[in-house]
């Protein structure tokens, strides 16, 4: 995404994991990561950031608008009401109780500007290995008990369903309610 932007592009990673920061920083070399709650007020200055990626995040779309330059790019991936049905079913995993992406989409409007929505919805088979890191990367893995994952998993087709929305900030909107 950042290559599509007309250079330069400041792009901005958050995460609370150090590990995950740290793995994004070795990986994207040309992007700028930082520790930090999402949910609190982001350490950015205001009018900063051409693109914000926000995938299977919280969600703090006031934060999100404030740091953004007009003119810049929220991209936001949330899970369709598919995403690892399979997986669901099979272990329990939480139920999604509202639409997300409505949510998201209202929500972007709001803060940043009229988002594109679209959706990419793939099945694969998983292997037990691959079972165990999807419902473990999540926060299914504090959920689960242990022992629910253990021994062998049978291989299981597995539907991957993403919502992607993507929304510019209008030169006129402030970032504020």
């Amino acid at each position: 995404m950042v290559e599509a932007l007309p250079s330069p592009v400041v792009g901005l990673g958050l995460d609370i994991s150090r590990y995950a920061v740290r793995q994004a920083a070795r990986r994207w070399r040309t992007l700028a990561f930082a520790v930090t709650d999402l949910w609190t007020e982001w350490p950015v200055q205001n009018n900063a950031v051409d693109l914000l990626l926000s995938i299977f995040a919280p969600k703090n779309f006031s934060e999100a608008a404030r740091v953004l330059r007009p003119g810049g790019w929220l991209a936001l991936v949330c899970p369709g009401r598919d995403h690892m049905a399979e997986l669901r079913s099979r272990f329990g995993l939480m139920r999604r109780h509202e639409p997300a992406g409505e949510r998201y989409t209202e929500a972007m409007e709001h803060f940043v500007g009229p988002p594109t929505i679209h959706r990419l919805r793939r099945q694969t088979v998983l292997d037990d290995a691959a079972i165990r890191s999807a419902i473990l990367m999540g926060p299914h893995a504090r959920r689960i008990a242990a022992f629910r994952l253990n021994g062998e998993l049978a291989p299981i087709a597995v539907t991957f369903d993403f919502i992607i929305l993507f929304a510019r900030r209008s030169d006129g909107r402030s970032g504020t309610c």
